[in-house]
């Protein structure tokens, strides 16, 4: 994926290697520690480039030897260098980049470090408050946090990291849905809070806030969580009330459904819902109504010719679990330089007499 160059602009400021004397008055530092981060460091965003662009009269010198010393070097003249990688090892660590500078009085080496920048965590957004009765399963389908994900082709992962109080009840998650099940001693607020990671392990958190009422033996209003596959057009017509019981004698109605991955859907307050994608495996749910009582439901869309039926709620074993639901990327959009870093530069070179 080719990001949009953001032209980030490196504070020229490193190890002067010709002013060595001006760094003796340092103390030591012990090797076994990391070095601090400091001007000199430059991270290449995901995808995107950095460059290093010293401010006149200062400019660069011997762009062969600047090449040679590290592949993440694209471009070089005498007024800038362009960084960029191939892409994202996390293994990778840090490079160290000397860049030759003169003003055609002065000469000096400026060591830069340069890493790769993780790419951005999962974009999510925390569904609506969900209500659950005492004793009861909850199950929120992983469309309905709002995903987008720059790498999540593998699928990424999502886990319960707390509930919130923890004698609320317990938490897992599946390959499609977070999944609560609510004490039947509990009554009152509950926050489920998860972690949903690219494939990288870069984490975002969001959660699920909930409600526990007590609880009933009798339901009055419930709504299922359902596998539909799709047709050979990537589409699939619904009857969501089909998809739910009702003890009273008010008609359900669908009060609306939530978004998909990689599709459209549409819903009718008679409960029919059209969806039409690209074949991917996808998912929505659904919320309805009846008599003051309300639930949700979801549908999770499958390959063409996959089995139809409930979703598997049961934990999967050891979390993360890796999403069935590939999200979306996340829309592109400019961004801005950063500004206001050629002062560092001058600042430094005045504070060791180089100008």
């Amino acid at each position: 994926m080719v990001g949009i160059a953001r032209g980030v602009i490196a504070v020229v400021a490193a190890v002067l290697l010709v002013l060595g004397a001006a760094a003796a008055g340092h103390a030591d530092t012990s090797a076994e520690e990391p070095p601090a981060a400091g001007p000199a460091d430059l991270a290449i965003p995901y995808a995107d480039t950095a460059s290093i662009e010293p401010p006149p009269p200062w400019r660069i010198v011997d762009c062969a030897a600047v090449r040679r010393a590290s592949a993440l070097v694209r471009e070089c003249d005498s007024e800038l260098i362009v960084l960029a990688a191939d892409g994202y090892d996390p293994d990778a660590g840090a490079t160290m980049l000397p860049v030759p500078l003169t003003t055609g009085l002065r000469t000096m080496t400026v060591t830069y470090r340069v890493s790769l920048e993780a790419p951005p965590a999962p974009a999510t957004r925390a569904p609506s408050e969900r209500f659950v009765a005492a004793g009861a399963l909850l199950r929120v389908p992983l469309t309905d946090f709002s995903l987008a994900c720059t790498v999540c082709g593998e699928g990424g992962s999502a886990r319960i990291l707390t509930v919130d109080p923890v004698e609320a009840g317990t938490a897992w998650t599946t390959a499609t849905h977070v999944v609560f099940r609510a004490s039947r001693d509990y009554r009152g607020k509950a926050d489920i809070h998860v972690a949903i990671a690219d494939d990288f392990g870069t984490a975002a958190r969001t959660g699920v806030p909930a409600f526990v009422y007590p609880g009933d033996e009798r339901v009055a209003l419930t709504a299922l969580d359902v596998r539909v596959p799709l047709d050979e057009n990537g589409s699939a017509e619904i009857d969501l009330r089909a998809l739910t019981a009702s003890r009273g004698e008010a008609d359900v109605v669908v009060v609306g459904c939530g978004s998909s991955a990689h599709g459209a859907v549409a819903c009718a307050a008679d409960g029919r819902a059209v969806y039409r994608g690209s074949g991917h495996v996808d998912q929505f749910s659904f919320h309805v109504a009846a008599g003051g009582e309300q639930a949700w439901g979801s549908v999770t869309l499958v390959e063409t010719g996959g089995d139809g039926g409930l979703v598997p709620t049961a934990p999967a074993g050891e979390e993360p679990v890796p999403m069935a639901i590939i999200p979306p990327l996340p829309p592109e959009g400019g961004s801005t330089g950063a500004s206001g870093l050629f002062p560092s530069f001058t600042v430094l070179l005045d504070r060791v007499g180089a100008r």
